[in-house]
């Protein structure tokens, strides 16, 4: 009758540089160890050199769902679903989405698998959660840890 309560449904930008990528249908997956600094922050091990990494939001973010069980694609349309009816969708989040991607892969943190791959067990979950005798016996197993 009035369509007062009727939802208007979300805007969603085109993202094109999305449609246009080669990764949009790649899984993406960690490959560091990591852990929580606070309440609100990760720090990652980098297993490369001798240093601990903290990220601003974004990155954390896509580290964080890095577990090797979505789609670039899949990725940027849940982000898409994280903002309220009253937010508008930025039209370059999907290049934002993106460039996190490759700065991640090129510092050595993530890679990109061509179908879903679980987590090892020293890597899915912070280090603090972890018993330490089974990730280090993981660990040399994998070759992710020289004995």
């Amino acid at each position: 009758m009035f369509n007062i309560f009727k939802k208007k449904p979300k805007e969603v930008p085109p993202f094109h540089e999305l449609e246009k990528s080669e990764q949009k249908d790649q899984f993406f997956k960690r490959l560091s160890q990591w852990d929580w600094l606070d309440s609100d922050t990760i720090h990652v091990i980098d297993r490369n050199a001798p240093r601990m990494i903290t990220m601003d939001p974004w990155p954390q973010l896509v580290f964080l769902s890095a577990k090797g069980q979505i789609t670039i694609s899949e990725f940027v349309y849940e982000m898409v679903g994280k903002y309220g009816r009253s937010q508008t969708v930025p039209e370059d989040l999907d290049v934002i989405v993106l460039d996190t991607i490759d700065r991640l892969i090129n510092e050595g943190l993530i890679a990109l698998l061509n179908e879903q791959e679980v987590l090892p067990y020293y890597i899915d979950l912070p280090t603090s959660m972890q018993e330490k005798e089974k990730a280090e016996r993981l660990m040399i197993r994998d070759n992710f840890l020289k004995k």
